[in-house]
Formats: structure tokens, sequence, C-alpha cells
């Protein structure tokens, strides 16, 4: 029996990351079913999740709020992000990508609770433009341009 290779994902995986942190219901798994038989774009929609989770601890959606303590970039371009939730004493450091920094604050931007530089909203904006140019998407679908109470879904 021949060992089954690992298809590649047809799509920019980090420009999906952005996606599915930003407008997760817009790459619904029944729908897009073939991309995430590939482990690789799994993968993106489990770091997406985390980002998405970390969104709602710093925006406290139905919750106590989360503060950030601390933001260090790494020599290799990682982001260490630490807060914490007084109330109930939770404390939490993240390592996150460049990129997973630039969308998380672009998220909290989006969503009214904090402020994004150009760098990051650059590189998430041209992210999301490669990814409607790679799948053909109608454009305005994933709009730099929040809606009105437009929070990271769960």
């Amino acid at each position: 029996m021949t060992p089954r290779a690992t298809p590649k994902p047809s799509v920019d995986l980090d420009a999906l990351l952005c996606a599915l942190t930003l407008v997760p219901t817009a790459f619904a798994r029944n729908r897009f079913f073939s991309l995430f038989e590939n482990p690789a774009a799994l993968k993106v929609r489990r770091r997406a999740s985390r980002i998405r989770g970390i969104i709602r601890q710093l925006c406290g959606v139905g919750r106590v709020k989360a503060e950030i303590t601390g933001e260090q970039v790494m020599d290799d371009g990682q982001v260490l992000l630490r807060y914490r939730v007084e109330e109930i004493g939770f404390s939490r450091t993240a390592a996150l990508s460049r990129l997973e920094a630039a969308t998380l604050r672009f998220a909290l931007f989006r969503a009214g609770a904090g402020s994004v530089d150009a760098a990051d909203r650059e590189l998430v904006e041209s992210a999301l433009e490669r990814l409607t140019k790679n799948l053909d998407l109608p454009s305005g679908l994933l709009a730099s341009t929040p809606a009105q109470g437009s929070v990271a879904p769960e």
C-alpha cells in the first residue's frame, strides 16, 4: 500500500488565518469541506480560534474584561502577550506570530477596544486581499470596515 501524500492547501494559509479570525462564518467547515481536509488548514483554523478567544477575553464579551499587562517582541518576531482578569485571578501568556498579533490588534480595533498601527493594518489587509483574489470571493466579503457591534464570534 502506498502512503497517501498530504494535499497542499489551495489557499494562502496566512490569509486564511486573518479571515478565520475576523470573519469565521465566511468559511464554514461544511461549505468549504475540502479546504479543511488539509492538516495545515486545520491547524490554521485552531490558531484562529485561539486568537478569537483572546479577543473575547480582552473585549469582556459576556464576562469580566481582561487587560493586557505586557507585550514583548522576541528576536524571531514572535510576540509574547500577557493579560490578566483581575476579578478572578486569571492570567495568561500567549506566544503569537507577527501576523497573529497584527490580526489580534486589528480585530480589537474593529471592536472598539484598541488601536492598530499602519504596519499591522497593511499586513492584515494585504493578506485579506490575497485571499479574495486566490478564492475569487465577492468584493466586500472580507471588508476591513467593522460592522456595528462586531466582535469576534465564538
